[in-house]
């Protein structure tokens, strides 16, 4: 499997349990880098998830 794959089957798992955890979502939305830091993502691929927050947040 390629990185890329590995890279968005991670990002669905982070943003699924950021719909489905208000916990979760309240800490990612909080911060950020400190807990996309956890995963072993690009700095591409957080930025993705940044963004994905922010957009389920408006």
């Amino acid at each position: 499997m390629s990185s890329i794959n590995i890279e968005a089957e991670v990002i669905s798992e982070i943003l699924l349990k950021a719909a489905s955890e208000p916990e979760f979502r309240k800490r990612l939305i909080k911060s950020p880098k400190k807990i996309l830091d956890c995963y072993s993502i690009s700095n591409e691929a957080k930025q993705v998830i940044q963004k994905s927050i922010v957009d389920l947040t408006q």
